[in-house]
């Protein structure tokens, strides 16, 4: 393949890391209210986490590794399970939690003292078998449109431009956010925690109704 094709698939790689990232769900709700009340570090390193996750799976998807896939599908009502009782349990201590404002800026903060909120973002990306299945399609129908994905440095042109994809994502929603820290109160971080631990829930329900009821 040629470094013209490589690049289109690098480039189609960032795009497919954007689609990836963008949809509002459990771990954008955490990325944002990490950002809010600890700052940009935090919720880029709950984005983190996210991007480990949707590496692992996009990495077995890109160089065709089927048995794992046929597995999720198999195990998906499990998988379900396991990711709403996660939700539930998350959503759970973010309503009950009584938020401080850490830092006055991100300065005073650094990325390593915020690792903490990494697995937590891993673990529901992992867990969230509409997110790992969704993946595989993805990447599918991206190696199709392109003639199929022949060699390991194909596969990890696109898998590297999904890295870029998604770390700009993170990283720009993070900054974003955590813009409105000066904003912030600790009476208004409260009902944001609140909100943010009331959808959580909800969706840690949804996935608990949906492996209980619609097996």
């Amino acid at each position: 393949m040629s470094l013209i094709d490589n690049i289109y698939l690098l480039l189609t790689g960032v795009g497919l890391g954007l689609l990836i990232s963008a949809p509002v769900g459990p771990v954008n709700i955490l990325c944002i209210q990490h950002s809010l009340a600890r700052g940009f570090w935090a919720g880029f390193v709950t984005g983190c986490g996210a991007i480990v996750g949707d590496l692992m799976i996009a990495s077995m998807a890109a160089l065709g590794l089927k048995a794992i896939s046929g597995l999720m599908e198999t195990y998906e009502l499990v998988i379900q399970g396991v990711g709403g009782l996660i939700l539930l349990g998350f959503g759970v201590r973010l309503l009950l939690s009584h938020p401080r404002m850490l830092a006055p800026d991100d300065r005073s903060l650094h990325p390593f003292k915020n690792l903490g909120a990494a697995p937590q973002s891993f673990l529901l990306t992992v867990t969230n078998p509409g997110a790992l299945l969704g993946i595989f399609a993805v990447i599918g129908s991206a190696g199709t449109a392109v003639g199929g994905l022949q060699t390991y440095m194909e596969a990890f042109a696109l898998l590297g431009g999904l890295f870029i994809g998604a770390v700009l994502w993170w990283s720009g929603l993070a900054r974003l956010i955590s813009l409105f820290r000066s904003q912030m109160t600790e009476r208004r971080l409260t009902f944001i925690n609140q909100s943010a631990g009331v959808l959580l829930i909800g969706f840690g329900l949804a996935l608990l109704v949906k492996s209980l009821f619609f097996s």
